[in-house]
This record gives C-alpha cells, structure tokens and sequence, in this order.
C-alpha cells in the first residue's frame, strides 16, 4: 500500500503538560446525535501548561519516507481492526508513543 502525504503538521506551539487531568465543559454534549463530539467544548487542563515553540524539521514523519509509510499503514491497520471490531466506521482517538499506535478512544462515525 502506498501513502502520499498531503498536509504537514500546522501548530506552531505545543501545549504541554507531565501529567494532569483534563476537564470538558459538558462530556455529554459528545453525545449529541449528528455529531462526533470533536471541538464541541472546551478542553480545561488541571495544571498550568508549558508552552513550547515546535520545530518539526527534525520529524521522520516530515522528511523520512519509509517512517512514513511504515507509521501510515500502522495507523491503516489499527483503523481498519477496530471498525472490524465494532462493525461499523469509527472516529478514533489515538497516540503513536515510540513508533506504536495506540487507541485511546472510538465511537461510531456520525
């Protein structure tokens, strides 16, 4: 299978936090018929913050091929197991944490 990246990461800054708890505006409002829950509310972290200016030229995922290739078809296949899973299309949540994809949360796409 063969990916073709189309877009490159956008964020200039990142937020980031050691370990907090994030808090939603309203975590029923994901629920709300016709939508998928992403952007609806706020997200509120627990702890301050750091905010650190992102350099991506150093990224495989920007300038190594076969990384690409190798993390795109992961994520393809974890995509792929979970809407086999569920058996239906999914909006999934997830982290790549070392080179490995991890699903951290799904529900049915809207």
């Amino acid at each position: 299978m063969i990916f073709l990246v189309l877009g490159y990461p956008s964020k200039s800054i990142g937020l980031f936090i050691r370990c907090s708890i994030i808090f939603r505006s309203d975590s029923n409002g994901e629920n709300l018929e016709g939508y998928a829950g992403t952007g609806l509310y706020d997200s509120v972290p627990m702890d301050e913050e750091e905010k650190v200016v992102l350099d991506y030229s150093s990224d495989p995922l920007i300038n190594d091929g076969k990384f690409q290739q190798e993390i795109l078809s992961s994520i393809a296949r974890a995509g792929h197991a979970t809407e086999e899973l569920y058996g239906s299309p999914q909006d999934i949540e997830g982290v790549i944490w070392e080179g490995k994809v991890f699903v951290v949360q799904t529900r049915p796409q809207m």
